[in-house]
């Protein structure tokens, strides 16, 4: 699909794309936590369902990214952001009418499906859009998109103390509706152009074969692992210390606020230098929060400590990753490659809960903290030992080396 002539231009594109998923993913959040488990709780859910209710979007997104990545690539984006824009909009209209927690167990999965379309689809508009300046996109990009992680809780929170968590979820469906207003806008930016021998079996063997893409994946895998570990036991840790539920509340809105704040300037420096660089800033500073944890203890000072570096690491990763994928990916892959990028990182904030868990079963909070920290550490050692590695490379050039491998086919 080629560009069309009043397709609008870069810039305004990108705010229309922040601005819908701005305001789709804070409607999704608010209708998540705590509204979500205050819902399955009155439905009468056990504790291990209310879990799993909580958790099967995110399982939904492990399966089916690839797959709609992979659609938007051969299809068109434009038409993959409208269907996720109208899941968000009329799949809250059915919280109405949910009566058992099997009910939202399903309803759930149903739900996931609008976060597994957007994801790939507005990350491949980007990669697109900007090809030499993607790490400042993402960046600002995901600073929108962290917004929605802290406004969406707390306007949810405030919620439940005027209303149910039904009347919550219909108004979610209002607020979802004005996505439609950047969505359509829009329409005419798909700027998608297949090569003339693209197919889909073609198009997993190239993304599949990627080296780099499979490196990033394993990166972008376990380093998820860390840091879900952390978001789940670390406010278990501060109120077996005896800190009080604001006191928690706060570390975690400094974390994600040192995480918003970071992402633009960290990917432009990802486009400015090489993506190594804030990759391994963003290593170093999740591993440093970590230890902090593990040798100090949960006290407050190591507390305000560990979730500054912590949400810091996450802000230097985030850019960097996301810009070494566009670099190493061919334009007419890059819904593919971004919803297989995304469908491991969500394996990651699956697992992370789970090794954490088994950690602490099997030792302390601070000795689990030290063995987790092991893995930003392992990461960052076994970049640095590859410096000569595509990871090491400027954007452009990781992409020049790229093509340059692909065999030459015949015109």
């Amino acid at each position: 699909m080629l560009p069309r002539a009043n397709a609008p231009a870069g810039g305004s594109a990108l705010v229309a794309l922040i601005l819908a998923d701005l305001i789709v993913r804070t409607s999704y959040q608010i209708g998540k936590a705590p509204v979500l488990p205050v819902f399955a709780h009155g439905l009468g859910a056990s504790p291990l369902l209310l879990g799993a209710i909580i958790s099967v979007s995110t399982a939904t997104g492990l399966f089916l990214k690839p797959l709609f990545g992979l659609l938007s690539d051969y299809r068109g984006r434009w038409v993959w952001l409208l269907t996720g824009t109208t899941l968000f909009t009329l799949v809250p209209c059915l919280y109405l009418f949910v009566e058992r927690p099997s009910e939202l167990f399903v309803l759930r999965l149903v739900h996931g499906l609008s976060t597994a379309i957007y994801g790939p689809v507005t990350l491949a508009y980007i990669a697109a859009w900007r090809r030499k300046t993607a790490g400042e996109a993402f960046g600002w990009f995901g600073l929108a998109r962290t917004a929605s992680y802290i406004l969406g809780p707390l306007i949810g929170g405030v919620a439940l103390t005027f209303a149910a968590p039904e009347a919550i979820y219909a108004g979610t469906c209002f607020l979802s509706a004005l996505a439609f207003v950047p969505t359509l806008y829009l329409r005419n930016a798909d700027h998608v152009a297949l090569p003339q021998n693209w197919s889909l079996t073609g198009a997993v063997r190239a993304i599949a074969s990627s080296r780099p893409l499979v490196v990033l994946a394993l990166i972008e895998g376990t380093t998820y692992v860390a840091i879900y570990a952390v978001k789940a036991f670390m406010p278990v840790m501060a109120l077996v210390a005896g800190h009080q539920p604001i006191e928690i509340g706060t570390f975690l809105a400094i974390q994600e606020g040192a995480n918003a704040v970071l992402r633009p300037p960290m990917g432009r420096l990802a486009d400015q230098t090489r993506p190594a660089v804030p990759l391994l800033l963003g290593l170093g500073a999740l591993a440093a929060g970590l230890l902090i944890l593990s040798a100090m203890g949960p006290t407050w000072f190591a507390m305000l400590a560990a979730a500054l570096f912590i949400g810091a690491g996450q802000g230097a990763f985030g850019p960097a990753t996301l810009s070494l994928v566009a670099s190493a990916t061919p334009t007419a892959h890059l819904g593919l490659a971004f919803g297989s990028i995304g469908a491991i990182r969500n394996a990651g904030k699956i697992a992370g809960p789970i090794v954490a868990g088994t950690l602490v079963s099997a030792m302390s909070y601070q000795a689990s903290f030290a063995s987790i920290a092991a893995i930003p550490l392992m990461i960052a050692l076994w970049i640095l030992c590859r410096s000569g590695s595509s990871l090491a490379m400027p954007a452009n050039e990781s992409l020049r080396v790229e093509r340059a491998k692909a065999p030459r086919r015949g015109r």
